[in-house]
């Protein structure tokens, strides 16, 4: 490889553990061998890393390849497609990885690579480097070995400015020029991304509850395609629906003479314009991913006892109402007919913080399906009760989540959250049946069966992660099968 004082290795050049190769005046690129011993210690301390329980074993670099070259206002970035070895899997992460002598300001936890004279960090959390990488996309199409595929008719304008979304989650969202919001998606699975492909089926019919997708980014390895990051329309002065139940719950704690249904902001027009928004793309999903078939009650119910029954084995709370929960199931698989009921495509994982309030209307996000689920099964058919449900616990969490980390709890207080929850349940219901013309209530042996399904993988979640909220789902199993 000729040294031309700005020259990076490609895949091929580190597969076999090249030498460092100039990256700018005064940085030397570290070798792979360091590379990857650097990124087994500072992987797991990434929020982006879901496999911190298991650690890593060992990681191969099997991409490094320059995704854009820096500037006297931005660095070199390079984009990492990494297989880490980590518990007996092998999942594969995407890693755009910014160079320099410096952190960026307030991110010393972005530290990726720390080499002789040189630091290689997240550059999703840098401006410079987001601006720079969605000029790149936007003008060439590709940033290194990643494709960008559009949607017809679709335009993305080469951007002024790009930055940070800021929150931290599974996958890290930037936004352009307030216009154009890419996800970049970092734990990666060979094949359809359910996310992109829903919202790309949502989008050409016009299906006004969801942002609109203007296309995605793709790269192939070892002969598997990879979607590495996803652009839809960014929807600015919306809220999310987490954060507008929470303000109503604490609205109501606050003011003690004020009704649910007469109190303002106490959600309940909301959530029932929110019942239509999922409704409508319930209708919308049917007609633009047709599935044909049915399912029996009892194979609706089957995946929710191989959830009880793990879950009753990890949490000793959930056990001691497995008799009670298994009745529920029963009860549900019965209520379906010999014909079975339909299934379609869904959401997979509905609550508050995947919905935003726009001025004019509601937005579903994030269709990439229940996070615990096989990713090929995310893909699968289900009953749209799922998602109604999900919704429903949702509800429950914002109502009952300020008195959990409040200083005050009272018998009045905990009537008046549960007042709420159930005001705005109903309100969302009849939301969802007024658009789809079907009401979840007549099918409540199968509503609750989901809903109490919700509830017990809240309870291995909050144990796994945050045990100072077990108590949350855990009331919520006690109420559901009337064992307060």
């Amino acid at each position: 490889m000729t040294d031309n004082g700005n020259s990076h290795p490609t895949s091929g050049d580190l597969g076999g553990g090249a030498s460092a190769s100039p990256i700018g005046e005064g940085f030397t690129l570290p070798d792979a061998d360091l590379i990857a011993s650097e990124l087994v210690r500072t992987l797991p301390l990434h929020r982006f890393f879901a496999d911190k329980a298991a650690g890593i074993d060992g990681l191969d670099v099997l991409v490094h390849a320059p995704a854009v070259r820096g500037d006297a206002e931005s660095p070199d970035v390079d984009l990492l497609f990494v297989r880490v070895h980590s518990g007996g899997a092998s999942p594969a992460y995407l890693l755009p990885i910014a160079w320099g002598d410096a952190l960026p300001a307030a991110h010393e936890d972005a530290l990726l690579v720390a080499g002789e004279g040189v630091l290689g960090y997240d550059a999703l959390v840098d401006p410079a480097a987001v601006t720079a990488l969605g000029r790149a996309l936007a003008a060439d199409g590709a940033l290194g070995p990643m494709v960008l595929k559009k949607v017809p008719g679709a335009e993305l304008p080469v951007p002024e400015k790009g930055r940070p979304m800021g929150v931290e989650q599974s996958n890290t969202s930037v936004i352009f020029d307030d216009e154009v919001m890419m996800k970049v998606f970092r734990r990666l699975h060979p094949g359809v991304n359910a996310d992109v492909e829903l919202l790309a089926a949502l989008s050409a019919a016009d299906c006004a509850s969801v942002p609109r997708l203007y296309g995605w980014a793709e790269l192939e390895v070892d002969g598997e395609t990879y979607t590495t990051a996803m652009l839809q329309e960014f929807v600015p002065n919306s809220a999310d629906g987490w954060s507008m139940a929470l303000t109503s719950v604490r609205d109501i704690i606050r003011e003690a003479d004020l009704q649910p249904e007469d109190l303002g902001t106490a959600f309940g027009f909301e959530a029932a314009a929110l019942g239509a928004a999922v409704a409508e793309v319930h209708e919308n999903l049917a007609a633009a991913v047709p599935v044909r078939g049915r399912v029996s009650g009892e194979e609706l119910v089957a995946p929710m006892r191989v959830r009880l029954a793990h879950v009753a084995g990890l949490v000793p709370q959930v056990n001691e109402l497995y008799d009670a929960a298994e009745a529920v199931f029963e009860k549900a698989a019965e209520s379906v007919d010999d014909d079975g009921v339909p299934v379609q495509r869904i959401h997979g994982d509905l609550h508050l913080g995947q919905v935003l309030r726009t001025p004019r209307h509601w937005l579903l996000i994030d269709f990439e399906g229940e996070p615990s689920r096989p990713w090929d099964e995310r893909r699968l058919p289900d009953h749209p009760l799922r998602d109604v449900a999900g919704m429903v616990r949702s509800f429950d969490y914002a109502a009952h989540f300020p008195l959990l980390t409040g200083r005050e709890d009272s018998r009045q207080q905990r009537f008046r959250v549960a007042e709420w929850a159930d005001h705005n349940v109903d309100a969302f219901l009849e939301g969802y049946a007024s658009t789809s013309g079907r009401d979840p209530r007549d099918e409540a042996a199968l509503l609750d069966a989901f809903i109490l399904d919700k509830a017990i993988y809240e309870c291995l979640y909050e144990a796994q992660n945050r045990p100072g909220w077990l108590e949350l789902p855990l009331a919520a199993v006690a109420r559901l099968l009337d064992t307060e």
